[in-house]
């Protein structure tokens, strides 16, 4: 091997050395910040850490944005909402008006639309007072594909989401911005009380995140 030769090798091998060093070193970091912000994380604060961790990396390997959507929901006269109610308002609304809006299609579960569909996370969270419509609400975390990025770029952030089609018609106040990783860990506030968050394209297997 030519001294030339040799020495681009090293050099290549030194800064992929560092780069991951690097990349160990920020992740660290974050973690520190994330455990700070839960002060004694219990067993299912582990999970919300490693959800944490998931969209973070979801950040840095495939150069997703990420936003936090919040729906209320308008309430019955006649009963109070269960979970698996606003589970399926919402269901219906993110499947059948707003995938499709943000890929052109409704065929959104080609290969060519599955993996540019943002990833999502949806928690189950409590008003402490019916302010905005029904006591039981959701924040969402989107990662977002950069093929999509200015779809949700254009969209303002009070209310993008109109609540006089059949699939958003149950919604009553939206609110979407972008966000940080630790985002999250906000918005599964509830974890305890409401384990059993949504999540798309695919319910994840909780064990391996």
């Amino acid at each position: 091997m030519n001294p030339e030769h040799q020495r681009t090798l090293l050099s290549k091998s030194f800064l992929n050395t560092s780069t991951e060093y690097s990349k160990e070193s920020l992740i660290d970091t974050e973690r520190l910040k994330w455990k700070s912000y839960l002060f004694k994380p219990s067993h299912s604060d582990q999970i919300r850490l490693s959800l944490t961790e998931y969209v973070y990396n979801l950040v840095q390997d495939e150069n997703r944005s990420l936003f936090h959507l919040t729906t209320t929901y308008k309430p019955y006269q006649d009963r109070t909402y269960t979970k698996s109610d606003i589970d399926l308002f919402f269901t219906n609304f993110y499947l059948k008006y707003l995938l499709p809006r943000i890929l052109n299609t409704r065929n959104y579960t080609r290969p060519s639309k599955r993996s540019i569909q943002p990833i999502t996370f949806t928690f189950t969270d409590e008003h402490l007072q019916s302010f905005h419509g029904d006591r039981l609400h959701h924040h969402s975390i989107l990662c977002v594909h950069p093929d999509t990025l200015s779809f949700f770029e254009s969209l303002p952030e009070d209310n993008p989401i109109p609540t006089n089609t059949p699939y958003t018609q149950k919604i009553c106040t939206s609110h979407i911005r972008p966000c940080e990783p630790m985002t999250l860990l906000y918005s599964s506030k509830m974890y305890d009380r409401y384990p059993d968050f949504l999540s798309f394209p695919d319910k994840l297997d909780r064990e391996h995140h």
